[in-house]
């Protein structure tokens, strides 16, 4: 049985979720909120070109890496491994991802095997949309 309770938040305000938490007793700290602005887009990679073997901290050589060239692309790891750290089956993973891109915020809670059923009822009448447990 999963432990991890995910839903879609149409705008990432989940104050009425964290007030349905507190009337029911439970605590807030395994909530998470994740929205497409968590990712880390801080590391260009060249793609193609000469530089790709070579990179930018290489030695000059003239005519393998004096030339500018290659494709700089961004890479963002981190909603996929803060999505993975959610249990969410690959077959998913997909679908939190584009709701993150669409501006949606996935929200998530670390529930026990006592509570899981009061927090599914707590993210459904928050508003949160396609509620599951991983």
């Amino acid at each position: 049985m999963g432990l991890v309770v995910t839903g879609i938040s149409q705008n990432g305000d989940i104050k009425a979720l964290e007030q349905g938490l507190k009337d029911a007793g439970l605590p807030l700290d395994p909530i998470q909120l994740i929205s497409g602005e968590d990712s880390t887009e801080s590391v260009a990679r060249s793609q193609s070109g000469p530089r790709i073997m070579t990179g930018d901290h290489g030695a000059a050589v003239p005519g393998i890496n004096d030339s500018g060239g290659g494709l700089l692309y961004f890479r963002n790891e981190s909603l996929s491994d803060r999505l993975g750290d959610l249990e969410i089956p690959d077959s998913e993973v997909e679908n939190y991802v584009a709701a993150l891109e669409a501006g949606r915020s996935v929200v998530a809670y670390y529930a026990k095997p006592e509570s899981i059923g009061i927090v599914e009822g707590l993210f459904r009448s928050a508003g949160l949309a396609k509620v599951k447990t991983f």
